[in-house]
Formats: C-alpha cells, structure tokens, sequence
C-alpha cells in the first residue's frame, strides 16, 4: 500500500466506503483539514452515522461556532517553546515537535490552529540545545505524530538523543499503533521499528498510545504492542474525555480492559483542552466526576487513569477531584 493509498482525503469518499448519505456540504467548510488513515476507518461502523470512531474525525459545521474561552493556544504551547518546535514545560524533560503530520486529523486536537508544515533546521537546533542542557533527562517526541517522519529523519533525531549520556528516557506519544500499524511492522521494508529498538537498547523507551475507544484497539495494534513489550518499552496510554464518543463508564471501562489485554496501562484520561472549534465535545467537570466515580467502581485501581487537565503555565497536569 502506498502512503498516498492508506489515507482517505475526501469526506465524500470516506462516506461512499462506510455506506452513509452524501456528508453534509457545511462538514467541508473547516480550516482544520480531513484526513483519517484507511486502517481507522475500517473499524468505522458502516452505515452508522453515529458511530463513535466516526464522531472522532469528521469535521461539522459545530467547529465554527465561537465558543468564548475556546482559543487557539489553550495549553500554552507558544510560551513555552524554546525553539521552534521544542517546548519545555516541565523539569527536566523537553517536549519536541519534529514534524506536524498525522495518521488522521483528529477533531478535538488542541494543536489544529498550529502551523502544518516541518519546523527548519531542525537536527541541528535540538543537537544545540541538548548540548547546553545537562539538566534534561527525558525526551517527549510529539507532534502531529513523530512516527510519521521517514526512517532516515527518526533516526538520526534519535541519535541525536542516545548520543547524550544524561538523557536516561526517551518518550514516544503516537496514534500509529491504531491507525497504520503497518510503520511498526519488523517484517516490512522501512519499518520504523529497528530504529525504536536500537533507542530501547541505550535508554528507557515509553510508549504512550493515544486511544480513545476500545472499537479503535484490534489485532493489529495487539501485535505493535507485543512487539514494542518484547525490546522493553514502557506502554501507557492516554486519552481525552469526549462527548459522544467516550462519554460513560461503561466505555471507559471496556477501554482500560481492551487496553490492559494488549499489554497497555491506561495513564491519563485528560479534560478536553479548550481549543477554538472543539467545545461541541466537552463534558463538564460535575459531569465527568460521576463519570469516574463510577468508572473506579467497576475497575481495579490501576485500569482508572488519572482524570486531569492542562493548564497552561502550570509545573504539571492538574489532578480533577
């Protein structure tokens, strides 16, 4: 499959596969763009408008309305870069940002104002960085989605990485694992997954996942997470409370279960961050604490991810008690 051929770029398409009605013309009128990976929307019910994985990226005409409070940078990202796409929020971590591209384009996304295209220089700068700042000891790789820069540009990001000795962790937050589990293969041409055990070899390699239902979780990511327990990553996971997708304990619980069974901990379960053109998937916090009240009644304590939200300028996530 080529990686032109493993995306659907055209809504209309996307609801001629999934057997709906022509989409609404309004669903096309986002600045945010529509892009889902093949792969996700086959686990898209077909013929169901409704369907949660749905909901999950296709734009409506809800992301135009103005929400007040509702802004472009609502985690404060830009206060915190350093340098253009590396942010430093918390002590001794630094969080990079090597390339803004997605598996899909997820509608709630805090970062969907920000600018889709590669920061320049990018090596070099983070080299320099790092080089000046023995105090950093993990590497957050972020984005858009770190695992979809080319075997050549991951690696040599990582080696930048192993090269310095105080750096004991090296994290990794991606969709990949749900959405083209194929760029983890072992057995295919250009696999990312040498580069990733080759860094699990020299430093403490976390695994963060973002899943959001346990529909996204199947066969495939079982093996991506089996395969990344066998070199020693740590798996997490991290999702957003949203409504009409995740919305009840009933759903959360099936995804710390589904999540657990391929070997993965749910980590955190984030308030959705006040981004402009999200806020038609908010629950509010009375709401949600029911919603996790009920949620520690049904699961063991360490399958109930800490309910948080991010608050910008803050040392850390902020507990939602």
């Amino acid at each position: 499959m080529t990686k032109t051929s493993a995306f659907f770029t055209s809504i209309k398409e996307l609801f001629a596969f999934l057997e709906l009605p022509s989409p609404p013309i309004q669903a096309a009128n986002s600045r945010f763009s529509f892009l889902v990976s093949r792969h996700f929307a086959s686990k898209i019910r077909k013929n169901d408008p409704n369907d949660p994985l749905l909901r999950e990226i296709l734009p409506t005409e809800e992301e135009n309305r103005k929400v007040e409070g509702f802004i472009d940078d609502p985690v404060g990202d830009s206060q915190s870069e350093k340098e253009p796409g590396i942010l430093q929020k918390y002590a001794g971590r630094i969080l990079v940002e090597p390339t803004f591209a997605c598996s899909l384009h997820c509608r709630f996304c805090f970062r969907r104002a920000e600018p889709k295209r590669a920061p320049t220089n990018f090596a070099n700068r983070l080299n320099r960085l790092l080089s000046s700042s023995p105090e950093i000891r993990e590497i957050i790789f972020s984005g858009g989605d770190p695992l979809m820069l080319s075997p050549t540009d991951l690696a040599s990001l990582f080696d930048i990485v192993l090269s310095k000795p105080a750096i004991t962790t090296l994290r990794i937050h991606s969709r990949i694992p749900v959405t083209l589990p194929q760029v983890l293969d072992p057995q295919r041409d250009r696999s990312l997954f040498p580069i990733l055990k080759n860094a699990a070899l020299q430093k403490k390699l976390v695994f963060v996942s973002h899943v959001d239902h346990p529909n996204e979780l199947d066969d495939a990511s079982a093996a991506v997470f089996a395969n990344l327990a066998s070199i020693g990553a740590v798996l997490l996971n991290q999702s957003t409370l949203l409504k009409g997708v995740n919305d009840s304990a009933e759903v959360l619980a099936a995804l710390s279960q589904k999540l657990f069974s391929q070997g993965v901990l749910p980590y955190y379960l984030h308030q959705l961050d006040h981004a402009t053109g999200v806020a038609h998937f908010e629950i509010p916090d009375g709401d949600a604490l029911k919603i996790m009240k009920e949620l520690r009644k049904r699961l063991p304590g360490y399958l109930v991810p800490r309910f948080v939200r991010e608050i910008a300028g803050e040392k850390s996530k902020t507990p939602i008690l």
